[in-house]
């Protein structure tokens, strides 16, 4: 078949055509292709802690958990708070930390009212803004004390203010209406209440402290003023009787002679018809007398150790051990003073291997008024009776303490967690004019909580100077918090 010069021209033509138009048409898919995405930026990890200051407390709370926070988030931040006195936080420092690139808006202010949760807002690094919530919450202490009842003196029908020791069982408190040579009775007071109930007559005068020991048997102790001695008795509350003397310690001429005051203080631990410690102590003196009580016997002679934690003869001491078991530490108060600024106490545990361990002054003041340890909520605790400044009408102060931990015994008031770990109570002032030096104090454990009872005895110098309505006796309640 013969092909003309045009046909051949217009078969070429037809086939370039088509090449340029699938060129076309390649091109044109290609540049309608997916466009490059462009970089994406890096929003930035956001908030990344909030940290809390109480003003003029050096102490900086910082969020329980620590960021990056999710959208909404609620950021906790706890700060300790106290039972008697909560933390204000009306007015809080606040400070927020971001990750770069990311700051608030608006600002954080240099103090916020936490009554209700804050709202942060906070601009991430690539514009995109979220969300969280600033909520404080108060952390309390492990042991909530409140005062339940107080009666004076007058309601008491208390005649000698001078001591007015006491001790307690589960029915009563026992409050001893004597000093020196005069005073003749003990005044029951109901231990739910604080309502008097009635009197037992004592055996002796001359009669310094009472103790209810672990039994609950009740026993008074006599001191060597005009040369009584160191004598103890026990009551029989069927026969309404006391026993003759069971320590009969007393003066001869000649033979045995005993420190002005002997006894005047003196404590008990234990069942004095099983197994029973006795420790007393000499105003002006550096020597432990103690006496063990085994099947209800005591020892003929006390032991007399000279005491290792002093180095001077004290102005009053006071020794109890721990508990009537023969490995049990023993606690020591001693108050050394001088009249003048340089009055000091001094709170110490002695092992039974002797290793002192002591308390700061700065804890409780220039004067001991009394203590007892006890164990609670799975550790020990110390109840404490002090004054402030070594003047006698300084008033007077009930402070509890967790000595569990004795590396804790080394903080001062200020220091972290001070109220959570170790002084977790420090009540009121209460009281007058302090002449004796001295509270009473006892402590009572049952299925629902424990009780601390404090007198405080108010009267100077004179015979005129009586204080009932500081002359008191007042009962707290201590609530262990899991």
């Amino acid at each position: 078949m013969e092909i003309t010069i045009n046909q051949f021209i217009f078969t070429i033509m037809k086939k370039t055509l088509k090449a340029i138009t699938m060129l076309v048409l390649a091109t044109m898919a290609f540049a309608c292709g997916k466009p490059e995405e462009e970089e994406k930026i890096d929003p930035g990890k956001g908030l990344l802690n909030f940290t809390i200051m109480i003003p003029e407390d050096p102490v900086e709370y910082t969020a329980t958990k620590a960021g990056p926070y999710a959208p909404e988030e609620t950021v906790i931040v706890e700060i300790p708070s106290l039972y008697e006195n909560p933390t204000d936080v009306t007015a809080l420092e606040a400070y927020a930390s971001f990750d770069n690139n990311c700051y608030a808006d608006p600002a954080v202010p240099a103090i916020i009212d936490f009554t209700t949760p804050y709202t942060l807002t906070t601009v991430l690094a690539n514009g995109e803004k979220q969300v969280n919530y600033i909520e404080v919450k108060l952390v309390y202490p492990s042991a909530k004390v409140e005062q339940l009842w107080r009666t004076d003196a007058t309601a008491m029908g208390l005649v000698w203010y001078n001591w007015a020791n006491i001790a307690v069982d589960k029915d009563y408190v026992y409050v001893l209406d004597a000093v020196q040579n005069v005073g003749d009775q003990i005044i029951k007071l109901d231990r739910k209440t604080g309502e008097a109930k009635g009197t037992i007559a004592l055996p002796t005068s001359c009669l310094a402290n009472i103790h209810v020991d672990d039994a609950g048997h009740l026993i008074v102790t006599r001191y060597n003023i005009y040369g009584a001695g160191f004598r103890m008795f026990v009551y029989d509350p069927a026969a309404n009787t006391w026993s003759g003397p069971i320590i009969d310690y007393i003066p001869i001429e000649g033979v045995l002679d005993l420190p002005a005051d002997f006894g005047q203080i003196a404590t008990l631990v234990g069942d004095v018809t099983k197994t029973a410690y006795v420790y007393t102590s000499a105003p002006g003196d550096d020597k432990i007398y103690s006496w063990k009580i085994e099947g209800g016997v005591p020892q003929a002679e006390p032991t007399i150790t000279k005491y290792s934690g002093t180095t001077a003869s004290w102005t009053h001491a006071r020794f109890r051990k721990a508990s009537a078991t023969e490995d049990a530490n023993l606690y020591a108060s001693m108050n050394f003073y001088t009249g003048g600024e340089d009055s000091k106490a001094v709170f110490q545990q002695m092992t039974p291997s002797f290793d002192l361990t002591s308390i700061d002054m700065a804890n409780f003041g220039q004067r001991i008024l009394n203590f007892k340890t006890f164990e609670a909520n799975g550790s020990e605790w110390l109840a404490m009776a002090y004054q402030d400044t070594y003047e006698r009408w300084s008033g007077s102060h009930f402070a509890l303490f967790n000595i569990q931990n004795r590396d804790n015994w080394a903080m001062v008031p200020g220091a972290n967690r001070y109220n959570f770990d170790f002084r977790l109570y420090n009540g009121e002032t209460y009281g007058g004019v302090n002449y004796e030096q001295t509270n009473g104090l006892d402590v009572l454990t049952d299925s629902d909580a424990t009780y601390v009872y404090i007198s405080s005895p108010a009267k100077g110098s004179g015979d005129a100077v009586l204080d009932a309505t500081n002359t008191h006796v007042t009962c707290y309640k201590i609530t262990f918090i899991k």
